[in-house]
């Protein structure tokens, strides 16, 4: 005999399906109504029903808002942002370096770095003017290398070197003044700082001007020792002027101490003749000067040998 077993389980009346799809209804709409913006953003809340657009937060903390679950979210950075634009051998920034002409017609390759950051109460406006979001590329990178190739046509190659501290404190001031210009931007963008690198001239006429650095170099160098040959070749003949000035004073006194020495003899012995004294002196002090330099030869000849050889 065969035996069946039947399990009913619990039916739901039609008031409980009507509570659950209810539930299930609230639940999608709170889930879809809620949304969240972390730090450093903002939320712009479009609403096609109602045709209205709004935004949410300051970017400085994250936070919880509620929309229509109908409604789109779109997040806008406000924190601090910033564009890279350099270029290397083998790298390069977000945007490659700007190309320029200098006053002389140099072109030169600028390497900066903007940062920038979006006013919170301006991005309403500035998402109604690029709703893709796309305002970096589309304004703020044109206007940044317009405004670096407007203001480098001022400067020749050589400021650009000798002035570079200037030319970013100018370029600063002249990319706020046209971020302010722009219509499509407003004061939307604020500008925090301007950096560049590096602005990098063509090789040969780096290669000249360090030629001639290295003559002018060589040029001071020259100078300074033609100067220092100088200064020495004077103090030489100021010391040798004085020297000889001293040996003829010392001289002099000696000459004159002599002579009255003979004088004195003289008077004493009057048999004596000053004149042949006088060579008699001079000859001694010859031979002491001529011993002196240790040169000296002494050669004894004897009074029958002729000193004088005929020659004829």
């Amino acid at each position: 005999m065969e035996k069946r077993f039947q399990f009913e389980g619990p039916r739901l009346e039609g008031i409980g399906v009507i509570a659950l799809v209810i539930v299930v209804i609230v639940g999608g709409l709170l889930f879809f109504s809620v949304g969240r913006i972390n730090v450093g953003y903002v939320a712009i809340i479009v609403d096609p029903v109602f045709g209205s657009t709004s935004f949410v937060g300051t970017g400085s903390n994250a936070q919880y808002f509620i929309k229509g679950p109908w409604a789109s979210v779109y997040q806008i950075y406000v924190a601090t942002d910033s564009v890279h634009m350099w270029s290397d051998v083998t790298e390069a920034g977000d945007f490659p370096s700007v190309e320029s002409l200098t006053k002389d017609g140099l072109k030169v390759d600028v390497d900066v770095t903007v940062r920038w950051r979006i006013d919170s109460s301006g991005a309403t406006d500035l998402f109604r003017r690029y709703p893709t979001l796309d305002w970096r590329q589309r304004a703020v990178i044109p206007i940044i290398r317009e405004t670096i190739r407007n203001l480098l046509v001022d400067y020749t190659a050589i400021q650009t070197i000798e002035q570079r501290a200037t030319i970013g404190v100018v370029l600063r001031a002249q990319l706020e003044e046209s971020f302010s210009q722009e219509p499509s931007i407003g004061d939307a963008i604020i500008l925090d700082a301007v950096n560049i690198r590096k602005i990098a001239l063509p090789v040969n006429f780096v290669n000249a001007i360090e030629k001639k650095l290295a003559a002018e170099q060589l040029s001071i160098a020259a100078e300074f020792n033609k100067t220092k040959l100088l200064v020495i070749a004077d103090a030489n003949a100021q010391s040798a002027i004085k020297e000889a000035g001293g040996v003829a004073q010392s001289r002099l006194i000696i000459a004159n101490a002599t002579r009255d020495a003979l004088l004195a003899i003289a008077e004493t012995d009057l048999g004596v003749d000053l004149n042949e004294l006088t060579r008699l002196y001079l000859y001694l002090e010859t031979l002491r000067d001529i011993a002196d330099t240790g040169k000296s030869q002494f050669i004894v000849v004897p009074e029958d040998i002729q000193l004088i050889i005929p020659t004829g």
